[in-house]
């Protein structure tokens, strides 16, 4: 059915059920009654379409050049629903929209492009990860040992001044059992240094394990070759293992290992100050028991000989007491100062 806006004598197509019903205009936007459009044979000059304009009926003239539809402001949604219509005619440009049910275009949604994955870190090769490195405690391997030794000499001391005086025997006894108790416990520090100095360079390249090096010094003889091995063995060991521990972590500045050089001349000097300690001081200070009576009688019989002996013991003593302090400083300056390693 083709209906006539009153006001603005726009034409539209719309269902023959409209009609005689109340609907608004979507060119004027003013209310008027949807009534049948009878068409004169008069031509209508200049009609106003919402779209297209229309066509004039004449049959004299040809129909009009169809312009392209001018856009139609979204109206007021009606009291009625207006479906949308059929294809219009020739005469009406463009069909009446349904204000009921316009709506805004849809448009398909835009895919965001993914954001570019940052590439995961590269894992560390398995051959980085090492048994995680513990730190050599000074207070223990250098001040606890100082402190020990020292009272192990002063009570070797006046042990030694007992018997020569013929001191009573169970302050003798004694005595020299306390000498012993600290002897033992300082050697125990050293061989603890020893296995946690050995443990801490352990690879593939390491020339000995912890357990050996400790175990080989308790074999007659032979501990004497094993001890000058030993700790020149570890200098040489160690300078190795820090430098592929460096060449290992890039050899930058951050990663590097920043600790000196072990010296292989001060090592061995430790070695021999090792032995001779054990032959003059260790064993004897241990054995005492079993030759404290003849003390007295020695230094009585062989006054030179047996002070000389005793000098000995002394000098010997003492440059181990020395060395072992340079060595331990310098083994836990080392041991410390390589990089932090995580078990694997």
């Amino acid at each position: 059915m083709k209906t006539q806006c009153p006001n603005c004598k726009a034409r539209f197509n719309v269902d023959d059920k409209f009609a005689g019903k109340q609907a608004k205009c979507p060119k004027c936007t003013k209310p008027f009654t949807i009534e049948p459009f009878i068409e004169t044979p008069v031509a209508v000059e200049n009609p106003v379409a919402v779209g297209t304009p229309a066509t004039s009926p004449s049959p004299a003239e040809p129909p009009a050049p169809v312009t392209p539809p001018v856009k139609i402001p979204e109206p007021v949604v009606p009291p009625v629903k207006i479906s949308a219509p059929a294809q219009a005619p020739p005469e009406i440009a463009a069909p009446i929209t349904p204000p009921a049910k316009v709506t805004a275009p849809i448009t398909p949604p835009v895919k965001s492009p993914k954001p570019a994955e940052t590439p995961a870190k590269s894992a560390e090769p398995e051959n980085k990860e090492k048994p995680k490195t513990k730190a050599l405690s000074k207070i223990v391997f250098v001040y606890g040992w100082v402190a020990v030794r020292i009272i192990t000499g002063i009570l070797g001391a006046l042990g030694l001044m007992l018997a020569i005086r013929k001191g009573g025997h169970s302050t003798l006894i004694a005595t020299f059992a306390a000498a012993d108790v600290f002897l033992v416990c300082g050697l125990l520090i050293e061989l603890v240094l020893y296995y946690r100095m050995w443990a801490a360079i352990q690879d593939n390249e390491a020339s000995c394990s912890p357990a050996k090096a400790i175990g080989f010094l308790f074999i007659p003889v032979f501990n004497i070759y094993w001890a000058l091995y030993m700790f020149t063995g570890f200098a040489e060991d160690y300078n190795a293992f820090k430098q592929r521990r460096s060449v290992f972590a890039g050899a930058t500045p951050d990663k590097s290992v920043k600790a000196k050089d072990l010296s292989f001349i001060l090592f061995l000097i430790y070695a021999f100050a090792f032995v001779l300690a054990s032959i003059v001081v260790t064993i004897p200070l241990i054995c005492v028991f079993a030759f404290v009576w003849r003390i007295r009688g020695a230094f009585t019989s062989y006054p030179d000989l047996s002070w000389a002996l005793f000098f000995i013991m002394a000098a010997v003593g003492i440059l181990h007491f020395i060395t072992y302090i340079l060595i331990a400083f310098k083994t836990c300056n080392a041991i410390n100062a390589l990089p932090e390693r995580k078990s694997g």
